[in-house]
């Protein structure tokens, strides 16, 4: 269990946080590495210092999606695992902030989930492994000004419980790992001189996860023996538990 050697592992949202961490991590549990994200100069970086390949795709745009993911799965000679980690949120009341902010949202965490799954499920067999990168959002509202986030993480547990229905009869395993705050820049498209939004930022450094703990998780759900499938991994830090 934890060895990933010789696995072949495609992970989203790779050119920072989650998404990084968890491509260190698989690399360093023998898995080879397949990137996928926006930022074609931080995923050269990773690539490089991993050791695996990069291709460069917004989840956003399904076309390149799978044009990135059919590349990686070519250079890895198949697919034995994907961590769909591509994922952004927007902070705000729903009758105080422009559509288009949830629209952007959804499009990320709900579309671009859905996109990364069509292209991949067609790469994993029997004892593959999908896992998603969710959020304790998904699972309850914490707040109002967070709902909306929420509820596109709400939609995230329901693609995979789908994906359960789809993929599972076929022997892949799907995971949704559900992480409380953690200390990444996923709020960092915000508005910087908004007073919620820096005190929000300040709450999930100050109390969250880092984001090579929710690797950790990522990492032993792959690493577990081919017969068990772990359906949800939530997690949070000792410190927000003690806050709440």
């Amino acid at each position: 269990m934890g060895s990933l050697d010789g696995r072949r592992v495609v992970v989203t949202g790779a050119s920072s946080g989650i998404g990084a961490a968890v491509a260190r991590a698989a690399a360093a549990a023998g898995a080879r590495v397949g990137l996928l994200a926006r930022r074609a100069d931080r995923l050269a970086a990773l690539a490089d210092e991993v050791g695996g390949h990069a291709a460069v795709a917004d989840v956003t745009d399904a076309t390149a999606v799978t044009r990135g993911v059919d590349e990686l799965a070519g250079a890895l000679g198949g697919l034995d695992a994907v961590v769909a980690a591509a994922g952004t949120m927007h902070l705000g009341a729903v009758g105080e902030t422009d559509p288009q902010r949830w629209r952007e949202v959804f499009d990320v965490n709900v579309g671009g989930l859905l996109a990364t799954a069509h292209a991949a499920l067609p790469h994993l067999g029997e004892g593959a492994s999908w896992v998603t990168i969710s959020s304790m959002s998904g699972r309850r509202v914490p707040t109002a000004a967070g709902g909306v986030y929420a509820a596109s993480k709400h939609a995230a547990h329901a693609v995979d419980e789908t994906l359960r229905r789809e993929a599972g009869a076929r022997g892949v395993r799907v995971t949704t790992v559900a992480p409380g705050f953690v200390a990444t820049d996923l709020m960092a498209a915000d508005e910087a001189g908004r007073e919620d939004v820096a005190a929000f930022r300040g709450r999930m450094h100050a109390l969250g996860l880092t984001p090579e703990h929710v690797a950790a998780a990522v990492v032993h759900v792959l690493g577990l023996p081919p017969e068990v499938c772990v359906v949800e991994y939530a997690l949070v830090a000792s410190a927000q538990q003690r806050e709440t």
